[in-house]
């Protein structure tokens, strides 16, 4: 498959720290412009495929022949930068959560339909060998913790920037269900424990259930103690599955198993989720294949409910 232009708009943490690396490491990758500000300075001095750099993401939108791009900036701005990119005849990548609202979601996912482009939101911690079918064999209840501290000053604190827990962490809540049994969930209920001054939710717990008895209970947000971690239970199994929603490309995962009464280890061997994730989006792109849709369809429904219970 020949190789294509990644252009990245926006220069975020999590784009320096996972998309820059898994990029330069795919063979489907030919180069990586940069859309920033501040142009990517040493970030793109340095990267091994080093492309052109813009400060203005609608110029480098308008200026480049159609490619993928991924888009890494603040939530609220998600919806702009990717309805321009899909009218200019790229296929797009972009940070979880994707969109603020379902509509929106709807819409951006029909408009790349009707241009024939892959639109995939970056729920890549999915794409990790972790996440392998027999995982959930025997598994009907699953408790959930994610809690990664977030800065006062940071825009996840700030409700025009498209702040709050629900987007923040909603992604990883929202698509566990679809994850660990391919369903959606039928019942949720949600309270919210700490918020700002005007009202926007910081963390939250969550109950919710799925067809055939399944159960998901969580904590999320980000004013606690960090903590990422998964147990999945079932009649006579319990697992324990360590960095379940961040794992390093270097960490070999220890799967802590009971059966019967009987205790194991399992070891996943250290993978990159975001690599894998890029390449099958690259698949998608060459296939002209549409798997990503209902996955950013999906869990775009569950924020909704989310959002729903909790002003109930």
């Amino acid at each position: 498959m020949p190789a294509v232009k990644l252009l990245l708009i926006g220069l975020s943490r999590f784009a320096r720290r996972r998309v820059l690396p898994a990029a330069v490491a795919l063979d489907g990758i030919e180069t990586v412009d940069v859309a920033s500000a501040h142009g990517g300075g040493s970030v793109v001095d340095e990267l091994s495929k080093p492309g052109r750099r813009y400060t203005d993401w609608r110029a480098a939108l308008d200026g480049t022949e159609p490619a993928l791009v991924y888009v890494s900036t603040v939530n609220s701005t998600h919806a702009e930068v990717v309805r321009h990119a899909l009218r200019r005849g790229h296929h797009v990548v972009v940070d979880k959560p994707a969109f603020l609202t379902l509509d929106t979601a709807e819409e951006l996912v029909a408009l790349a339909r009707s241009q024939g482009r892959v639109l995939a939101e970056a729920t890549n911690y999915a794409f990790h060998p972790v996440f392998s079918p027999d995982l959930t064999k025997g598994i009907t209840k699953a408790v959930a913790v994610f809690t990664p501290p977030v800065p006062p000053e940071d825009f996840r604190h700030d409700r025009s920037s498209g702040g709050g827990a629900f987007l923040d962490t909603g992604p990883y809540f929202a698509s566990l269900g679809r994850v660990l049994w391919d369903v959606e969930p039928d019942d949720v209920h949600v309270i919210v424990g700490d918020r700002t001054p005007d009202g926007l939710e910081l963390a939250y717990s969550v109950l919710a259930g799925y067809p055939g008895g399944r159960t998901i209970v969580g904590q999320f947000g980000f004013t606690t103690h960090y903590r990422n971690a998964l147990q999945l239970l079932g009649p006579g199994v319990a697992i324990d599955v360590p960095r379940p929603f961040s794992a390093p490309p270097d960490l070999t995962v220890d799967l802590h198993l009971e059966v019967d009464g009987r205790h194991q280890t399992r070891s996943v061997l250290p993978a990159d989720s975001m690599e894998l994730f890029l390449a099958a989006v690259l698949d998608a792109v060459h296939e002209g294949t549409r798997e990503f849709d209902s996955p950013l369809l999906s869990d775009a429904r569950t924020r909704a409910r989310v959002v729903q219970s909790a002003k109930r």
